[in-house]
């Protein structure tokens, strides 16, 4: 038995789309070569960008980092103060300079990556390092400035802020910290 080949035309071409996958074949032309299957999908008219969260996250986090690395001294009777068990005390001080060196690097590594101007996404993590800017200048504002602050929000000073956090976290996870301990299941 014979078989005819015929020449494939644009209407066998355009068919055969259409079976394979109708999702790319109901595209016009134009955003047929915009269309990359290979990338994941964006969602449509949806940002999941905050930059203000990011913001806060950043500030806070160059504050903390600041702290902990200016008063080494006071940040250990504040752990203990706010429940902190005294045997993790050394495991919470190697964390936070573990944190805060990797927030300096991120921090350093955003900002040359904004000043790039060949970079891709530039000020994806823009927020983060505005508010690690505003974190190292609040951090640097003179006393009067800090007490003033807090005296608009209704706190004497940062212990006060300190019981309260404290108060608020006790009430959302009622946990006891001082009945942790660390367990392995490594024979000994």
């Amino acid at each position: 038995m014979r078989r005819t080949i015929r020449k494939q035309t644009r209407n066998d071409f355009n068919s055969r789309i259409q079976r394979l996958d109708p999702q790319f074949a109901a595209l016009k032309p134009s955003q047929r070569f915009e269309s990359k299957p290979w990338e994941p999908a964006v969602a449509s008219g949806f940002k999941r960008e905050n930059p203000i969260l990011m913001g806060l996250l950043g500030l806070s986090l160059a504050v903390l980092a600041l702290f902990a690395v200016t008063n080494p001294d006071e940040y250990k009777s504040i752990l203990l103060y706010s429940g902190w068990p005294a045997q993790f005390l050394t495991y919470a001080m190697n964390g936070t300079a573990i944190i805060s060196i990797g927030f300096a690097i991120l921090l350093l590594g955003n900002v040359f990556r904004i000043f790039n101007p060949n970079a891709t996404g530039r000020w994806n993590a823009g927020g983060l390092v505005v508010g690690g800017v505003a974190g190292i200048i609040a951090f640097n504002l003179p006393g009067t400035y800090v007490d003033a602050a807090y005296a608009m929000l209704g706190f004497e000073n940062g212990n006060e802020v300190l019981n309260y956090a404290q108060e608020r976290t006790l009430q959302l996870a009622n946990i006891d910290w001082a009945s942790v301990v660390l367990v392995s299941s490594s024979a000994k």
